[in-house]
C-alpha cells in the first residue's frame, strides 16, 4: 500500500513539475511583459482596436527576379519530359510550356517573376516581441524576411516566413527586444497597402504538448531510475508492457505535434488508400480530403499558425460549405490496399464521432501506432530471452515515427518483426518441435509484412533449413516448406508481373520509352532490364558499389541514420550509439544457447541477398537506363534486417562455455547482468528514451510548436 500511495505520489508531482517547466522553459520571458499584442495596419493608421502609438511606417514596393532553386528546376524538367513521352505516345508534337511568372534567361537559366515590398517599422518604443504576424490577402504563395534593431543597431536578422493564400498570414517567432522593424515581403501577386496588416505579441501560451513532453520526460526517469525493485522486477518479467507504455507516449507526442502536418515518406499517397478504404462502396472526398491526398494542405510552423489551419480545414471540409466529389468503388478492397486497415479505421471513427479534419488525421495515425504496439507487444512477448532486443527494435525512433504516421511501412517493419521473431525462437530450439499454430502464424506475418513490399518474402527462406527433427513427421515438414516456397513464388512473381496489367496499361508498362518511375527522367523497367543483362559484370560492380557505399555513409561518411523522416535527423554519433546498443542487447540476452555457425551463416547470405535485391528493384524501376550508380534506395529499407543481422549474435560464448567449461568475458558479463535489479532491460530502455525524446524536442517541439 505504501508503494503504490508512492506511486500516486511521484506521478502528481510528475503534472505539477511539467506543468512548471512548460512555463518556465517557455514561457518565462513574457510572464511580466506590459503589453499582449499591437497592430499596425500598413494602409490606414487611425481607428485601429489595440493600436500602438506613436509608430511610423514607410512602404515601397519594386519588381525583380528570383532564379529558380535546382529542385524547382528539375520539377519542370521532369514535369516536361512526362509530357513530351505522353504527346509522343498519342502521336502529337510535344512543345514546352512554361507558367506566365516564369521567365528563361538567355543562359537557359529559369527565373520567377516576383513583386517585392519593403517595409520599415518604426515602433515608437522598446518592446519585446514574441511572435510576429503579417496578414496579406494573396492568390499565390509568398513570403517575408524580417530584421530586428534595437538602438539602430541590429539584433536579429535572416528570420524568415512564409505566407499561405489559403490563411492569409504567416506568424515566426522572433524572440528579442526591438524598436524598430524591416520587413520584405515577396510574392507573385500584385502588392497592396490595404491587404497588409502586422501583429507584434508577446502573450502567456501554456501548450498541453510541450508539458506533457516534460511528462513523459520526467515518468522515464522516475521509472527507470526512482521506482524501485518492485518495478524492476516487473521490467524484467514482462518488458513487454514497457515497450508498449513508452512506445505510446513517443507515438502520442508525434502525432500531436505533427497535427495535419505530411512529413513522412510519400504520406500523401498513403492518406488517400486509407481514406477510400474507410468507405464502403460509395467514396465522398471532402475538399479538405482532396486536399490531403494531393499533399497540398497548408504546413503550420508555430501553434499559432495551427490555430489558423486547422480552422481552415474544419471549414472546407463541411459539405455544406463545398460539395464533396462522390466516387464509387468496389465492396472487395484488393488485396495489397489491406494493409491500410489500421488507418482506414482512425478515418471512420472520426466520420462517426463528428470531430475536426485535424482530429480525424490524428486518429487514423493513432490507428497505425496501436497496430504497431500490438504487433511488436506480441514479438517482444513471444521471443525466448531476448526480449529487449525486439524491444529496443520496436522503440527505433525510424520505427516509431513511421508508426505514428500515415504509411504502410509500419506493418512491414512489425509484421517482420513478428515473423522473424518466431523463425529465432525456433533456430534456438532446435530440439523442440514446431506448433502448427507458430508455423502458420509465421507464414501468415512473413505474408503480411510483404504485402506492399514483396523483396522482403526472402527473408522467411530461412525457414527451409530447420532439420527434419523440428516437425511432426516428413509429411508436415514437406507441406510446410512447400507452403514456404509457394508464397515466396508468389511474391517475387507479383513484383515483375503486378496484376492487373493490361490494354494500354500494358503497352506503356512493356515499352522501353514509358515504362519506369517517372519520378526520375530516363527510367524505362524493360529498358533496364535489357541493359543489366546484356551487362551483367558491369552491373554486378554497380550493385556491390551502391550497396558498400551506403554503408560506408552510416558508418564512416558522417550521414545520420536515425531520422524522423522529412523533419529532420539526430548527429550522426547516434549511428554509433544505436549500433553499440544493439551489439549490447543481443550479446548479453538472456538466452540459453546461440544460432550456431551454419545458422548465422546462412543469415548473413540471406541479409546479402535481400539487400541485393532492395537495391537492383530501384535500379530497374526508378534509376535512370544505364546509369552508374543505384538512385533510390534508402536506409530505412534496411531495418527489417537488424534483428536477423544482430541474432547471430544471441549467446555469444555460450557453446564454447558447454564444451570448454571455461567462462569469456561474455558470459561473466551476461552472469552479472542477470542478477542485477533490471539494469540490462533500464539502459537499453534508458537510451532509447533518450535519444527519441530528444530528437522529438528539437525535431518537433521546437521546430513547429513553439
Amino acid at each position: 500500500m505504501k508503494k503504490t500511495k508512492r506511486h500516486i505520489i511521484a506521478v502528481l508531482l510528475i503534472i505539477v513539475l511539467a506543468s512548471l517547466l512548460e512555463i518556465v522553459v517557455f514561457n518565462r520571458d513574457v510572464i511580466n511583459s506590459p503589453y499582449t499584442f499591437l497592430r499596425f495596419n500598413v494602409a490606414d493608421n487611425e481607428d485601429q482596436t489595440h493600436a500602438a502609438s506613436g509608430y511610423t511606417m514607410q512602404t515601397e514596393v519594386v519588381d525583380y527576379l528570383s532564379p529558380l532553386t535546382e529542385e524547382e528546376t528539375n520539377e519542370i524538367k521532369v514535369r516536361q519530359d512526362n509530357e513530351r513521352i505522353l504527346a509522343e505516345y498519342r502521336g502529337e508534337e510535344y512543345k514546352p510550356v512554361y507558367d506566365e511568372n516564369i521567365v528563361v534567361g538567355d543562359d537557359g537559366t529559369l527565373y520567377r517573376k516576383f513583386k517585392q515590398m519593403d517595409i520599415s517599422l518604426d515602433l515608437g518604443g522598446d518592446y519585446y516581441i514574441k511572435k510576429l504576424k503579417l496578414e496579406a490577402g494573396l492568390d499565390t504563395f509568398g513570403g517575408f524576411l524580417v530584421e530586428a534593431y534595437r538602438d539602430d543597431q541590429l539584433v536579429k536578422d535572416n528570420m524568415y516566413c512564409s505566407v499561405d493564400p489559403k490563411i492569409d498570414a504567416g506568424v515566426m517567432y522572433v524572440g528579442c527586444h526591438a524598436d524598430h522593424l524591416k520587413i520584405v515581403l515577396s510574392s507573385e501577386d500584385i502588392l497592396s497597402q490595404d491587404d497588409i496588416r502586422i501583429e507584434i505579441s508577446a502573450q502567456v501560451n501554456f501548450s498541453l504538448l510541450r508539458a506533457s513532453f516534460f511528462a513523459v520526460l520526467l515518468f522515464a526517469i522516475y521509472v527507470l531510475f526512482f521506482a524501485g525493485k518492485e518495478i524492476w522486477s516487473v521490467l524484467h518479467k514482462k518488458p513487454e508492457w514497457f515497450f508498449a507504455i513508452f512506445a505510446l507516449m513517443l507515438g502520442g507526442l508525434i502525432i500531436e505535434g505533427l497535427g495535419t502536418n505530411m512529413v513522412s515518406y510519400d504520406e500523401y499517397a498513403h492518406a488517400k488508400s486509407a481514406y477510400k478504404l474507410s468507405f464502403g462502396t460509395t467514396i465522398e472526398t471532402t475538399e479538405a480530403a482532396m486536399q490531403m491526398v494531393g499533399n497540398t494542405l497548408p504546413y503550420f510552423n508555430n501553434p499559432e499558425e495551427r490555430e489558423l489551419i486547422e480552422a481552415y480545414e474544419d471549414m472546407i471540409n463541411d459539405p455544406d460549405y463545398i460539395a464533396p466529389d462522390i466516387g464509387h468503388q468496389t465492396r472487395l478492397p484488393r488485396t495489397e490496399t489491406r494493409v491500410y486497415y489500421p488507418m482506414a479505421a482512425g478515418f471512420y471513427l472520426g466520420r462517426v464521432l463528428h470531430v475536426g479534419f485535424a482530429d480525424m488525421m490524428e486518429l487514423a495515425r493513432l490507428g497505425n501506432l496501436l497496430c504497431y504496439i500490438f504487433i511488436v507487444f506480441f514479438a517482444v512477448k513471444k521471443a525466448k530471452g531476448y526480449q529487449m532486443l525486439v524491444a529496443a527494435i520496436g522503440l527505433l525512433p525510424n520505427n516509431i515515427f513511421v508508426a505514428s504516421s500515415l504509411s504502410y511501412d509500419m506493418l512491414v517493419n512489425a509484421c517482420l518483426l513478428l515473423g522473424y521473431v518466431l523463425l529465432v525462437n525456433e533456430i534456438l530450439t532446435s530440439d523442440e518441435k514446431i506448433k502448427p499454430s507458430n508455423a502458420f502464424l509465421m507464414l501468415f506475418a512473413f505474408m503480411v509484412g510483404c504485402l506492399s513490399k514483396p523483396v522482403y518474402i526472402i527473408m522467411s527462406l530461412m525457414l527451409l533449413f530447420l532439420p527434419k527433427k523440428k516437425f511432426q513427421n516428413r509429411i508436415s515438414e514437406v507441406v510446410f516448406k512447400a507452403a514456404l516456397l509457394g508464397l515466396n513464388g508468389f511474391m517475387l512473381y507479383n513484383i515483375f508481373f503486378p496484376t492487373p496489367v493490361a490494354g494500354g496499361d500494358y503497352a506503356l508498362v512493356t515499352n522501353n520509352a514509358y515504362a519506369g518511375d517517372k519520378r526520375n527522367i530516363g527510367t524505362s523497367t524493360m529498358g533496364q532490364l535489357k541493359y543489366v543483362l546484356e551487362n551483367p559484370l558491369t552491373y554486378a560492380k554497380i550493385l556491390l558499389d551502391s550497396m558498400f557505399s551506403m554503408l560506408a555513409d552510416y558508418t564512416v561518411r558522417k550521414q545520420s541514420y536515425i531520422t524522423y523522416a522529412y523533419m529532420g535527423s539526430a548527429n550522426y554519433l547516434i549511428n554509433w550509439v544505436m549500433i553499440g546498443l544493439g551489439f549490447f542487447a543481443a550479446l548479453f540476452a538472456n538466452v540459453k544457447t546461440s544460432m550456431g555457425k551454419v545458422m548465422g551463416a546462412l543469415t548473413h547470405l540471406m541479409n546479402f541477398g535481400v539487400v541485393a535485391i532492395v537495391f537492383s528493384s530501384m535500379y530497374i524501376s526508378y534509376t535512370p537506363v544505364g546509369n552508374p550508380k543505384i538512385l533510390g534506395v534508402q536506409g530505412r529499407y534496411v531495418i527489417p534486417l537488424f534483428l536477423p543481422f544482430l541474432s547471430c549474435f544471441l549467446g555469444w560464448g555460450i557453446r564454447k562455455y558447454e564444451k570448454t567449461d571455461k567462462q569469456g568475458f561474455i558470459v561473466k558479463c551476461r552472469q552479472r547482468l542477470s542478477v542485477l535489479p533490471a539494469v540490462y532491460e533500464r539502459v537499453i530502455l534508458g537510451v532509447m528514451m533518450a535519444v527519441s525524446l530528444w530528437m522529438t524536442y528539437h525535431l518537433i517541439i521546437l521546430t513547429i510548436n513553439v
